[in-house]
């Protein structure tokens, strides 16, 4: 008994910190790359830096005070919404999507800002006002990217948009449950939601890993 729960306080630990190492390489490759490259690929390096510094916060807050690191959700849903659809506005040659887009930015980021002013206290809990609205925004628009380019094989991040889609539609799910403690089955170890939403999440970083050897190959 001892044994299964230091398991299960151990094994989702670590199957997280995989996660944030895929990210850390990810993010130290479009660094270390970055010379001569577009506004495109700056932005996705800025998007994964952010990123990468927000998950080992929540990491090690969640270590230490378990259920206490709610309110870096925040800052990940609305700098993700942020910085991606600035990403896939420029990807659109489109007027009328790029306008779209930006008028989506400003009336989201405007709605929050009331809703944190009028109720202070949602800072410390989930938002699921805000976990669905950047999530859906920012799955149709990796959506309307892939169809526009479905005949074009040698588009650039398309393995970054089926990654994000994958990511954001498993992860929503699980976010806007607003069960963090969904079980599937405690026998002969726990397994929760949120240990598929890291293995989801791992498999979003190898898709933007196999974006970069990509990107990088026709850079050259």
């Amino acid at each position: 008994m001892l044994y299964v729960k230091f398991y299960n306080m151990l094994f989702p630990f670590l199957v997280s910190l995989v996660g944030l190492f895929f990210l850390l390489i990810n993010s130290v490759c479009f660094y270390k790359t970055r010379k001569n490259k577009d506004f495109h690929y700056n932005t996705l390096m800025v998007y994964l830096i952010c990123l990468f510094v927000n998950e080992l916060l929540c990491n090690i807050i969640g270590f230490y005070a378990p259920g206490s690191n709610f309110f870096l959700s925040h800052y990940y849903f609305v700098f993700q919404f942020v910085f991606l659809s600035v990403f896939f506005r420029s990807l659109f040659s489109n007027v009328i999507l790029r306008r779209v887009i930006l008028v989506f930015l400003v009336l989201v980021m405007v709605l929050l800002a009331i809703q944190y002013y009028r109720t202070p206290d949602l800072y410390w809990r989930f938002n699921l006002f805000e976990i669905g609205v950047t999530s859906i925004l920012l799955v149709v628009y990796a959506l309307t990217y892939l169809i526009q380019n479905f005949k074009n094989f040698k588009a650039n991040y398309m393995y970054f948009a089926n990654g994000l889609i994958i990511y954001l539609v498993s992860s929503s799910t699980i976010f806007l449950s607003g069960n963090t403690d969904s079980v599937i089955f405690t026998e002969p170890f726990l397994l929760d939601f949120w240990f598929f939403n890291s293995l989801f999440y791992i498999l979003y970083q190898y898709l933007i890993f196999k974006e970069w050897k990509n990107l990088n190959k026709r850079f050259k």
